[in-house]
């Protein structure tokens, strides 16, 4: 295995703990589901996050996929950083499992934790344009301007905790999203 293997092994590795953790947690939600408040918003971040961390491991391999003495140190670094800022958010938007015969309030969890949900997203949002400043250029960055619109709504997301405010940023954000990553291929270039 070459250099830009083991890293992307290791990404993988992160990346498929954030699922695995949303997995469980949707497990727990659905095995209690008749004790659960389901909330539209909270599942709609979740799909978010899940979509997010797919887009970034699939980037990840398109950035070092063909580097055969893999990344400069930085490089790595700020890109674990970016998959720890996406593990974060994926641990924290669902509640984790919950017992059966307990009741879950979706809405109120979501409540809770949305500061730090998005906050996670925008430290990963804030490296990703980083990283492509630096390593790509300003040019490149202004070509690729979904990033910089999503960072402005998670930054938004992440200070302003108004429920309504969230239910018309949410919605418009994965709909960014899948706009910008539904035409490229996961890992192909």
């Amino acid at each position: 295995m070459d250099a830009a293997g083991y890293i992307l092994a290791l990404l993988a590795i992160i990346t498929g703990l954030a699922i695995s953790d949303m997995v469980v947690s949707l497990h727990g939600l659905l095995a209690n589901r008749r004790n659960v408040e389901w909330d539209w918003l909270t599942l709609l971040a979740a799909t978010f996050v899940f979509l997010q961390i797919v887009a970034s491991w699939g980037g990840s391999y398109r950035a070092f996929g063909d580097l055969p003495q893999g990344p400069w140190f930085w490089e790595f670094v700020l890109t674990l950083c970016q998959t720890i800022g996406l593990y974060l958010a994926a641990r924290a938007v669902l509640p984790d499992q919950a017992q059966l015969g307990e009741h879950v309030d979706l809405a109120a969890h979501y409540a809770f934790i949305s500061r730090y949900v998005w906050a996670s997203l925008s430290v990963t949002y804030a490296l990703y344009i980083m990283f492509g400043i630096i390593f790509g250029g300003v040019e490149r960055l202004a070509a690729n301007w979904p990033p910089i619109v999503g960072l402005a709504t998670i930054i938004a997301l992440a200070v302003w905790p108004h429920r309504w405010l969230h239910r018309l940023l949410v919605p418009a954000l994965l709909a960014l999203l899948c706009a910008s990553v539904l035409p490229r291929r996961l890992l192909g270039g």
